[in-house]
């Protein structure tokens, strides 16, 4: 149950294949529960944080006590080559950006 009016679930529906992400192909609709150890609020809140990450890691903390760890700098620059790869205009809709 929500606890607040902009509280929402966040789900992994698929992990995009990527030399960055070798081994997370098999995480499907996975609730993401935190990330680095911060309760995940909602989509915006999850992409903020992982935008402004400065940590090493990028830890995501799922259901079933799954995590998945990334290297916060080469996921980042991993992304443009994930999008083109997948033939996504764009990381985020706009709302979702600060």
């Amino acid at each position: 149950m929500a606890e607040s009016i902009d509280e929402q679930l966040v789900v992994v529906s698929q992990v995009l294949v990527a030399d960055i992400n070798i081994g997370y192909e098999e995480i499907v609709n996975t609730q993401v529960i935190a990330l680095n150890g911060k309760p995940v609020k909602n989509l915006k809140s999850l992409a903020n944080m992982v935008e402004n990450c400065t940590d090493e890691y990028l830890r995501f903390e799922l259901e079933y006590q799954q995590i998945a760890v990334l290297q916060t700098k080469a996921a980042k620059a991993a992304t443009l080559d994930i999008l083109t790869t997948h033939c996504i205009s764009s990381a985020m809709s706009d709302d979702l950006k600060t």
